[in-house]
């Protein structure tokens, strides 16, 4: 079933008294009471419908911000969009004989009316929405509940995105990006799927510890392992994406396709990882230290390492003036700064690369390599090292209470000559 979405600049007046009459009420809504943010975004979105509205007037007007907002490196306005987008959701599903009229489509922040005179409510898969972006802590090794995708959801995705998405505008890369997408090969987007055991006496109960990451890694764990002998017979089971990379993901292709690279980019997950990725594509995988162990044998090869949890980057060679460790910096009670890796490796065959994006916060680091300002500051860093084909790099993000990235920045780079394992997954 398709779905016609109504210009606002086409709304009759008395289609427009009635669904200003409609936000007045998602706007008092328990739904809305307590999500003042995405309250203002929605008011500010009604009452400037007829106008193109730029990240940067979201942010400066309508979420107080301030004038040096930056929307190349602060992906705030995005991550409450997207929250938007999903509390608009939850309240048609939720909020009895409410049909779906408004709609933010996804990859804009323009406030669509589904045009109901024309055919039935569409399905959600017709006009798509993004989970809200969870706070990743590992403050407790146990994680039960993860917030996650499913699997069949992601290769749903691929489809989805392969087939439905639009062609975009293509741009010319910088350098970085053109040393990156040389040839012709395929490139694969790796999600990490971490480990999960459940039960056979408890079917309804999933538990993970992020210190283990294999079935025969559990002793790694003392407390977790008392706690999963304590309840059975148990499996094992990858059936999840985190739903944060999952986003990432998503940006990171939509950044491929614009700069050229759409008809070589696909999808697939960490569980399904195999040599033959690395013999025959180009491969961006996106995750933790965690849940990238199915290539360790890269991770264990380079100068820079993220620490369990993310709590810091060690430089295992630091050069004169580099620090020897990128710790997380306190800048107040609600920001903090966290150290991250970028690194662009060598495949399996000539002139096939790895590119690893290690963080807690992934999304940051796609928006640091695909904005103009971010990807420049990048390829200046990275024609200072010589522009070498392969290098790895510590990056730097600033975070407001947890979850909303404020900027990423690069603060030291090495070029990468090690020689990868054979057995490297």
């Amino acid at each position: 079933m398709s779905t016609t979405l109504v210009p606002p600049a086409n709304e009759t007046p008395e289609a427009t008294e009635a669904i200003q009459a409609h936000v007045h009420k998602i706007l008092q809504s328990t739904h809305f009471a307590r999500a003042e943010t995405q309250r203002k975004l929605l008011h500010y979105l009604w009452e400037h419908r007829h106008e193109s509205v730029s990240e940067y007037a979201l942010a400066t007007e309508a979420l107080g911000r301030s004038e040096n907002f930056d929307p190349a490196t602060d992906a705030s306005v995005r991550v409450h969009i997207s929250r938007l987008r999903r509390k608009l959701k939850d309240y048609y599903q939720l909020e009895p004989g409410e049909s779906e009229l408004l709609v933010i489509p996804t990859g804009t922040h323009q406030l669509m009316v589904l045009d109901q005179s024309l055919q039935a409510m569409p399905s959600p898969e017709e006009v798509e929405s993004l989970a809200p972006v969870p706070s990743r802590s590992y403050t407790v090794p146990i994680l039960m509940g993860m917030i996650a995708v499913l699997l069949v959801a992601v290769s749903w995705l691929g489809w989805k995105y392969s087939t439905m998405r639009p062609a975009p505008e293509v741009k010319r890369p910088n350098a970085f990006w053109a040393s990156f997408l040389a040839g012709t090969a395929p490139i694969k987007i790796i999600l990490p799927t971490p480990i999960f055991f459940g039960f056979k006496d408890h079917p309804t109960l999933r538990l993970r510890s992020t210190q283990v990451n294999d079935f025969n890694d559990v002793p790694k764990d003392p407390e977790f392992a008392k706690l999963v002998g304590n309840l059975g017979s148990r499996t094992f089971e990858q059936s999840y994406t985190v739903t944060w990379d999952t986003l990432a993901a998503i940006d990171m292709a939509r950044y491929l396709d614009s700069i050229g690279a759409k008809d070589r980019v696909s999808f697939n997950v960490t569980r399904d990882l195999s040599p033959l990725f690395l013999e025959n594509s180009n491969v961006i995988a996106v995750g933790t230290h965690q849940t990238l162990q199915p290539l360790s044998g890269y991770l264990q090869a380079m100068n820079f390492s993220l620490a369990p949890a993310e709590s810091r980057v060690t430089n295992a060679k630091p050069r004169p003036g580099e620090q020897a460790t990128y710790e997380i910096i306190k800048k107040n009670k609600d920001r903090e700064v966290r150290p991250s890796i970028l690194a662009v490796l060598p495949g399996r065959a000539s002139g096939l690369k790895v590119m690893l994006l290690q963080s807690r916060d992934t999304g940051a680091l796609v928006s640091l390599i695909s904005s103009s300002a971010g990807s420049n500051s990048i390829e200046e860093m990275w024609k200072k090292e010589g522009s070498p084909q392969y290098f790895e790099m510590v990056t730097y993000t600033e975070v407001q209470g947890n979850t909303i990235p404020l900027r990423t920045w690069p603060v030291a780079i090495h070029k990468f000559t090690a020689q990868i394992p054979a057995n490297s997954m």
